[in-house]
Formats: structure tokens, C-alpha cells, sequence
């Protein structure tokens, strides 16, 4: 009934056929259920009267919901030339930023909806949410408190809650936050992820490898709680049970970066010819990739194959001129297969200018140090590194 006394008023300055006909468009696309008639309809009805504001909302609600943001975003700005004191207009558009990750807009016609309707949870919420995606984490803090206790948006808020603290590394508010989520829904996978986060952060690992483990009961294909749990368990040397979490993780995602993350641990274990297939799989997968040949090359070069260390260690400094790795394992490989001085020198010096900061890892065995065996305990390469440590 309001919206036949809503065209009623509408047509009182205007001919009344003109209206009539706008009105007919207009009642026909709500009745419709296919979204391109609707849009269709509602084209007709503005094409009639191109001041029926909310034709344009409609309008832009199926364009937005087709992905047609652009378009959307354009009805929404003209229905708030129509209607500039309607907060609801602001808020449609602010959603429809949201959608295209522009969080500046959002936040800026989530802010001028407030202003003329401060009362409305939705509209805190979601500026929260474009604030923490803008990293402005104490100003989504603030929005939050505003609708902390409200029912409507509940899981939600204090995982955003959660977040915000948690990027502001203040881990306590940030558990508690995950805690309540949890209790609210007992399969939120993401709240006993997070926690799991803040106990591996904490190097609590065994405590971590238990939360992501009820991440990953709760929602079985978390690739990251599988990424995560992986690492806590190479920080507690259970291998098997990393490698494990790695295949998984490789089913999920069988991205350059999950195949270089499991070949580490190949590489650790001294798999080299496992590693070998998981760095090639790397290297395919993403061969602009300078981590992935440096990785290979220390794999090759454990393995003495020299020629294949040597070209991978080539291929990564042309991709990643400023990644310090390749260059000490360049000067590994002049030392190990060389025997040359003067290049180890020379490309240890190159690392140490891009930041390479590990010169205690050059002396030991289990580390960077087997590469310079028998040199690495001499005056002359201890005096060497010296004139480092004391710039």
C-alpha cells in the first residue's frame, strides 16, 4: 500500500500518463523473479521518470549482486543525489566499496551515514570492518565497542574484535575475543586458528599443534591451520608429522610456495632427492620465483652436484638481485667446489651488504657453516667476519 501512496505523491507534478506508466514498470519488476527482467523494468520505469529514487536502489542492489559494481556504485550515487539525507543510500554505496576493496570510499559513506543516523549498529559494524582492513585497527577497536554487546552481529564482532587486537600484537584481548567466539559457535575453525597463532607466536608449540588441530576437526580443509600446524611441528623436530601436514596442505593448495615449504623439511631430513622433486615442482609452478632456485641449488649442492648448484645460485641473484641467501650459498658453492677464496670472500661480503645478519649460522656444522669447512675455523676467516660485526 505505501508504495502505491508513494507514486501518488511522486505524480502529482507530473503528467499523469508519464506516471502511470513509471509506476507499472516499477510494480511489474517487483513482482519479478529473474534478475534481468527486474533490471530491464526498473530501466523502463527511470527512462519514464528518471527522479524514482528507489528504481536506482533496486537497480543498483541487482547489479551489485551480478558483480556489476561500476554500475551499481552509479545508481547508488545518483539515488543519493536524490535523496541526500538518506543514510541508507550512503550504505548501499559504502557495501558496494566494500565488495570492489576500495575500504577508503567505504569508510568514507560508512562515516556520512552515521552522521545522519547514529543509531544503527549495521553501519558501525561495517565501518569496523573497512578500517581493520585498512589496517586502522584502533579505529575499528573504536567501532566495535559500539556494538560489542549487540546480539545481531555477535561471532562476528568479536572476531573482528579478535583481529584488530591481534594486528596490534595485544594477544591477550585478542584471546579472549577468539575465547568468546569459540563459545559462541563451537565450529569456529577461524577462532581456535587464531588462538593457535598467538600460542605459536608465543613459541608455545605443542599448545599451538592442539588448536590447529581443533581448527582443522571443525573444518577439515583450513589449508592454513595445515600450514601453520606443519611449522609448530618442524619447531619441535616431529618431521614425519610435518611432512604429513605439508601433503595436506599441497592437496589443498598445490601452489610454488607449499611445495618449497615441504622440501625444506625434505632438505632438512636430508631427502635431498625428495626436496629435488619438490623444488622442481616449485620452480615450474612459478619460475620467476628466486627463492625456489636457491633452494634447489643448496639441494643440488648438498648433493655435490656442482654445475646444477651453481646455475640454480645464478638463476636466483638475476631474479632477486637484493636476497642475501643466494650470495652466501654462491660463496658455499665457490668454497665447496672451488676451493676459490677470493669469490667465497667476495660473495659473503655481497650478502652481508643486502643485510644477511646469521654469521654466527657461517662457523656451525648443522648450519650455513659446513658449506666453509676447514676455513671457517681460521684467523683468516674469523678476521674477515669481524670487520662486520664491529660496523
Amino acid at each position: 500500500m505505501k508504495k502505491f501512496i508513494f507514486f501518488a505523491i511522486l505524480c502529482c507534478a507530473l503528467p499523469p500518463a508519464f506516471c502511470q506508466s513509471a509506476a507499472r514498470y516499477y510494480s511489474m519488476a517487483l513482482k519479478s523473479n529473474d534478475d534481468a527482467e527486474q533490471i530491464k523494468l526498473f530501466t523502463k520505469a527511470i527512462e519514464k521518470n528518471p527522479r524514482l529514487t528507489e528504481a536506482y536502489h533496486r537497480r543498483g542492489d541487482l547489479y551489485r549482486k551480478k558483480g556489476a559494481l561500476k554500475s551499481a556504485m552509479a545508481d547508488y550515487t545518483k539515488t543519493i543525489s536524490l535523496a541526500p539525507k538518506n543514510p541508507f543510500k550512503y550504505y548501499a554505496r559504502a557495501l558496494a566499496y566494500m565488495d570492489a576493496k576500495d575500504y577508503v570510499m567505504a569508510a568514507d559513506d560508512f562515516t556520512k551515514a552515521i552522521k545522519l543516523k547514529s543509531d544503527f549498529d549495521a553501519f558501525y559494524y561495517n565501518r569496523a570492518l573497512a578500517y581493520y582492513k585498512l589496517e586502522r585497527y584502533r579505529d575499528a577497536l573504536r567501532d566495535i565497542a559500539v556494538v560489542k554487546n549487540k546480539k545481531k552481529f555477535a561471532t562476528d564482532i568479536v572476531m573482528l574484535e579478535g583481529k584488530a587486537n591481534f594486528s596490534l600484537y595485544n594477544y591477550s584481548a585478542a584471546r579472549k575475543a577468539f575465547e568468546r567466539a569459540a563459545a559462541l559457535d563451537p565450529q569456529n575453525a577461524e577462532a581456535f586458528f587464531y588462538i593457535g597463532r598467538i600460542e605459536f607466536n608465543n613459541e608455545m608449540y605443542d599448545e599451538a599443534i592442539s588448536y590447529f588441530s581443533k581448527a582443522l576437526n571443525a573444518d577439515g580443509s583450513y589449508a592454513a591451520a595445515y600450514r601453520l600446524r606443519a611449522a609448530a611441528f618442524k619447531e619441535i623436530e616431529d618431521y614425519p608429522a610435518a611432512l604429513e601436514d605439508y601433503g595436506a596442505l599441497i592437496s589443498l593448495t598445490p601452489n610454488y610456495a607449499s611445495y618449497n615449504l615441504r622440501g625444506l623439511i625434505y632438505e632438512t631430513i636430508e631427502n635431498y632427492s625428495a626436496a629435488l622433486e619438490d623444488f622442481n615442482a616449485a620452480v615450474s609452478a612459478n619460475p620467476k620465483w628466486a627463492i625456489a632456485y636457491n633452494n634447489r641449488g643448496y639441494s643440488y649442492l648438498k648433493m655435490k652436484n656442482y654445475k646444477k648448484a651453481f646455475e640454480d645460485f645464478e638463476t636466483a641473484l638475476k631474479l632477486a638481485a637484493n636476497l642475501p641467501t643466494p650470495y652466501i650459498n654462491m660463496a658455499g658453492y665457490y668454497w665447496t667446489a672451488k676451493k676459490d677464496k677470493k669469490n667465497m670472500y667476495k660473495y659473503i661480503d655481497l650478502a652481508i651488504k643486502r643485510n644477511y645478519k646469521d654469521l654466527d649460522s657461517l662457523y656451525e656444522e648443522n648450519k650455513k657453516g659446513w658449506m666453509f669447512k676447514n676455513i671457517n675455523n681460521t684467523i683468516e676467516f674469523r678476521s674477515f667476519l669481524s670487520n662486520y660485526s664491529k660496523n
